[in-house]
């Protein structure tokens, strides 16, 4: 029988993390948070109030260079594509609220 890794499809909150909350305006900045301890596997996160635009590349993201991410959606990322996000507003200021989980 072939060998295989399973894991949970529901993660859970990594016990004693702090979540993040991270204003985005016009400027392009990405989480403060280095979400690759050991412990965090995926970050949860949901956008507030506005849409936002995101890059993984190392590009700075604008009103018409990345992906868009809509208000009132929320996402499950591994914590790579959490570290290298960079966020910026499409029109009105937006807030990204980010939870670090676990298996």
């Amino acid at each position: 029988m072939p060998a295989s890794y399973s894991v949970n499809i529901y993660p859970v909150p990594t016990p004693g993390a702090t979540d993040e909350r991270l204003t985005v305006s016009s400027t392009a900045l990405g989480f403060t948070t280095t979400w690759k301890d050991g412990n965090n596997k995926f970050v949860v996160l949901d956008i507030q109030d506005a849409d936002v635009m995101v890059t993984f590349d190392g590009s700075t993201p604008t009103t018409s260079n990345g992906h868009h991410l809509y208000s009132g959606q929320s996402y499950t990322w591994h914590v790579n594509t959490a570290d290298a996000a960079q966020f910026i507003r499409v029109s009105g200021d937006a807030i990204i609220h980010a939870s670090p989980f676990t298996v």
